[in-house]
């Protein structure tokens, strides 16, 4: 039996101490053109009650100039006023190349083509921002989307960083208000970033910068939700980012796990835990999106393979998949607004059993309630779970968001906290 504290693989707190941040949630789903808006207020009443009211998708260039100088943004008008009545922001990412304007010609499947004439890019992009701006619920518009990966983004960086500095000129001339943000990158690319940021000059052409987790589901196995940003990440990529394009916010505003055949549901509500307390307790990370509210209709189009139909928080009739009850609980936990970082403040000590993959995070929220998170990806040890801020009492949360109380606390600290290989345990300390 060992009593020895044990160090915290996943805790960037152990590099840079305690940090406040803000933290924000969003909920992907996207909507075609002409949409019933039934459906769409159905969707955004369950965003509502999940605790998330920000949506992101896509607003198709394709959709909404068909030909070239015929604009048809009617439908936007009315999604854009469900919204607000609903009380749901809008960041959509604007995208999908009509064939009409795009460089690889009519012949062919265009979507992913950069534009042939970059002028008509900015003229789309202006009359859509103009014609949007006067609702006030529009937070931001991204500039394409995945555009680091060819399947997404059938052009050069030189093509994407053209569409970046014309579409950002075009929102900031039209409305001056509105975010840009960078198109979420798949993974977080350096290669990519320092193109735009220092090859393209393009650093202050956009406010954000956003990129893709979905660790267990298109990554090897090797890569885990644990591991998808390691040292690596502070070191270079977020160092690069402050260094070369102006110290700009980082979002993962799209992470997710599908369902696919052979993974339970149960494994997808862990996994939503995993990854939203590793990404929350990493400092730098500000937003996470949520992917996606429901899944796909088998057989429906879809662009990618197999997981792209079951990434869902619901079935595709809405009934709800345990995950939705637990990413419901911590936007409940944390959803606060600003968070403060504190895996530096919590220690743990294994006092039976064999500590294997251990992970644990500390996160205070604005009223000094202390939300702890703690599992092994393959040991079952016990542990003493030692805080250095004070509680009066504990609960813990089942990942359907029962709450029990917690009675082995004595102001401090945890104690007989047993855990199963795989299983988190969720605390939230009371002050």
């Amino acid at each position: 039996m060992s009593r020895a504290p044990v160090s915290n693989p996943a805790a960037p707190s152990a590099r840079v101490g305690v940090v406040a941040k803000r933290l924000s949630f969003a909920v992907l789903e996207d909507y075609d053109k002409g949409e019933d808006l039934r459906e769409v207020a159905r969707d955004f009443a369950l965003m509502r009650e999940l605790g998330v009211t920000t949506w992101r998708g896509s607003f198709g260039w394709d959709d909404y100039e068909p030909e070239r100088g015929r604009y048809d943004f009617e439908w936007l008008h009315r999604f854009a006023e469900l919204a607000e009545r609903e009380g749901i922001a809008l960041r959509p990412y604007i995208g999908y190349t009509p064939a009409w304007a795009a460089a690889g010609g009519t012949d062919r499947d265009a979507w992913n083509d950069p534009p042939a004439r970059i002028e008509d890019w900015y003229r789309f992009v202006h009359a859509l921002v103009t014609a949007l701006r006067r609702h006030p619920n529009i937070r931001s518009y991204e500039i394409y989307n995945e555009e680091n990966v060819r399947q997404w983004w059938d052009g050069t960086p030189a093509q994407y960083n053209a569409v970046l500095a014309r579409g950002a000129a075009a929102i900031r001339d039209a409305d001056p208000d509105a975010e840009v943000l960078l198109g979420g990158m798949v993974w977080p690319d350096l290669d990519f970033l320092e193109a735009a940021c220092v090859t393209y000059r393009n650093a202050n052409a956009f406010d954000v910068v956003p990129f893709h987790a979905y660790p267990e589901t298109w990554t090897p196995d090797s890569v885990t939700v644990e591991n998808y940003l390691g040292p690596a990440f502070a070191d270079s990529f977020v160092a690069f980012v402050d260094a070369q394009c102006g110290r700009k916010p980082i979002w993962i505003n799209e992470t997710g796990f599908a369902t696919v055949p052979g993974k339970t549901e149960e494994q997808q509500a862990e996994w939503w835990v995993r990854a939203i307390a590793t990404f929350a307790a990493e400092p730098r990370v500000e937003h996470i999106g949520v992917y996606e509210l429901k899944d796909l209709r088998t057989g429906s189009p879809v662009i990618g393979d197999q997981p792209n139909y079951h990434l869902g928080l619901m079935r595709v009739d809405r009934t709800k998949k345990l995950a939705f009850h637990t990413v419901d609980l911590l936007t409940d936990l944390l959803g606060t607004g600003t968070l403060t970082v504190a895996d530096a403040e919590l220690g743990a000590e294994v006092t039976a059993g064999r500590a294997e993959r251990l992970y644990h995070h500390l996160l205070v929220r604005p009223d000094n309630r202390q939300v702890l998170v703690a599992w092994d990806r393959a040991g079952a040890p016990t542990l003493r779970l030692h805080l250095t801020r004070p509680g009066a009492r504990v609960v813990e949360f089942a990942l359907d968001g029962e709450e029990h109380p917690y009675d082995a606390f004595d102001g401090r600290t945890l104690r007989d906290v047993r855990l199963e290989p795989g299983r988190v345990r969720i605390f939230e300390v009371l002050p």
